[in-house]
């Protein structure tokens, strides 16, 4: 009982943390790129910024770090949720918001962002790919599965006709 209890406690306190991502560059960093004296200096802003003075494309360590981390709170809300949906017909479609996060991840990581790569075109492209993958996939492997759910929720999928009610005059 005790460990289950302490196995609810963190996933509360994960989801916690993860919801805090995207405000994160707002305790680490104060506005105008220094960081508070209780931040210790592991020498990731240097790593990351380049000889124009940019952080991977970014303007400051600060607009790295939001950007990066709203991204990723995207990535784990989408990959979570594709574990959480077990038995459920939509699951394989929700690769598609994951498989694009972690490439946008990967583009700011890489700093391609100034790059062809980081196109809308681009991007409208591998969504439209993916997702066709993917529809296609499903179709084929799972024609036993779609039957069982349609012929389950048959009914459901009838339109009813609206109520016949008498109007009065006012």
């Amino acid at each position: 009982m005790t460990k289950k209890i302490l196995k609810e406690l963190l996933k509360a306190v994960a989801i916690i943390a993860l919801s805090s991502l995207p405000y994160i560059h707002d305790v680490i960093t104060i506005r105008g790129g220094d960081f508070p004296s209780w931040v210790p200096d592991l020498g990731i802003e240097t790593f990351l910024t380049n000889s124009d003075g940019d952080v991977l494309g970014f303007s400051s360590y600060r607009v790295f770090l939001y950007t990066f981390l709203i991204h990723l709170f995207a990535h784990i809300g989408y990959a979570g949720w594709f574990f959480e949906a077990k038995n459920k017909l939509y699951r394989p479609f929700l690769l598609v918001p994951v498989a694009l996060s972690l490439y946008q991840i990967i583009i700011i990581l890489s700093d391609y962002r100034g790059s062809d790569l980081n196109e809308p075109h681009i991007k409208i492209v591998l969504t439209i790919v993916i997702s066709s993958l993917l529809a296609i996939n499903f179709f084929l492997n799972n024609k036993k599965t779609i039957n069982t759910h349609l012929l389950k929720h048959k009914n459901s999928l009838k339109t009813k006709k609206p109520l016949q009610t008498e109007e009065k005059n006012i």
